[in-house]
């Protein structure tokens, strides 16, 4: 029996990928550097924003809490663990409107729990990397005491960073594009 093989050869003209794109690439930069600025001009305005972020992190984080538990042996911590944060994620979801420090109080506890429920995973199953995945459990479960001890100062200095963040990206998109319309 006769096999043919067929193989199909795509050719990319870097050029004009780059002269098509360039734009969208200023676009994009602009528009991050202009969402920079207002986050920074209305931090707790933007507070709304914040909670509905941090609520799909904690609803994924949650979905792959539960996803890893599937594969784990002893699931019953990491099922816990998992439903826990998603319904601390859908809370800040789906009310978002909560003040600043119920947010930063409902993120805190998700760190704390999913941090402590981390650690003593690792360390009930010590499995390969167990003390690393530890050791991110302790860390995480700190970052979250400090999250419930400070919650208003938690939240300015995250929306401070989204700000800051998001005008750095802006111009470095905008270099990029540039750039691209230079090649």
């Amino acid at each position: 029996m006769d096999e043919q093989q067929s193989a199909t050869v795509v050719v990319v003209n870097q050029r004009a990928l780059a002269h098509r794109y360039w734009g969208v690439m200023l676009a994009a930069g602009i528009v991050a550097i202009i969402f920079g600025i207002i986050v920074l001009a209305n931090i707790w305005g933007s507070v709304r924003l914040v909670a509905v972020l941090a609520g799909l992190f904690l609803v994924f984080a949650g979905i792959m809490q539960l996803v890893h538990a599937a594969g784990a042996e002893r699931k019953t911590g990491r099922i816990i663990g998992g439903l826990v944060i998603l319904i601390l994620g859908l809370v800040l979801v789906f009310w978002p409107d909560s003040s600043v420090k119920t947010v930063a109080v409902l993120v805190g506890l998700a760190f704390l729990f999913w941090g402590v429920v981390m650690a003593v995973a690792a360390f009930v199953d010590r499995g390969e990397g167990w003390g690393i995945a530890a050791g991110f459990g302790v860390l995480l479960a700190l970052v979250g005491v400090i999250v419930i001890a400070w919650p208003g100062p938690t939240i300015a200095i995250l929306m401070i960073l989204v700000g800051l963040d998001a005008i750095l990206f802006g111009a470095s998109m905008i270099a990029q594009g540039l750039a691209l319309r230079r090649a």
